[in-house]
């Protein structure tokens, strides 16, 4: 069954790779998930390279209340940019408020 929706662009030259415009938003999401995680698993495996003693440490660490915070802003950061493309869609879609006139 192919969509035959009008689609809009949101962003800036947002690629296309299905026919339908549903399954082009989680292929969105999925690719900026496998980016992410290549990325960090080249900068664990630096790390590991780096400090092979410090694995033990790393694996025992306990986070302060302070570093839990931001880890939890950094998580919300996070799904947001990963989100993006779904929420960015959705705001376009909703009603405008009336102008006053």
């Amino acid at each position: 069954m192919t969509d035959t929706r009008a689609r809009k662009a949101i962003g800036p030259d947002r690629p296309i790779y299905f026919d339908a415009s549903d399954i082009d938003r989680v292929m969105a999401v999925v690719l900026a998930l496998a980016s992410e995680v290549a990325s960090l698993r080249e900068r664990l495996d630096t790390h590991e390279r780096l400090a092979p003693d410090l694995i033990a440490q790393v694996e025992a660490y306990i986070p302060s209340p302070d570093a839990l915070a931001a880890r939890e802003a950094w998580r919300d950061a996070y799904i947001h940019r990963l989100f993006r493309v779904i929420t960015e869609d959705v705001e376009a879609l909703a009603p405008k408020p009336a102008s006053p006139e």
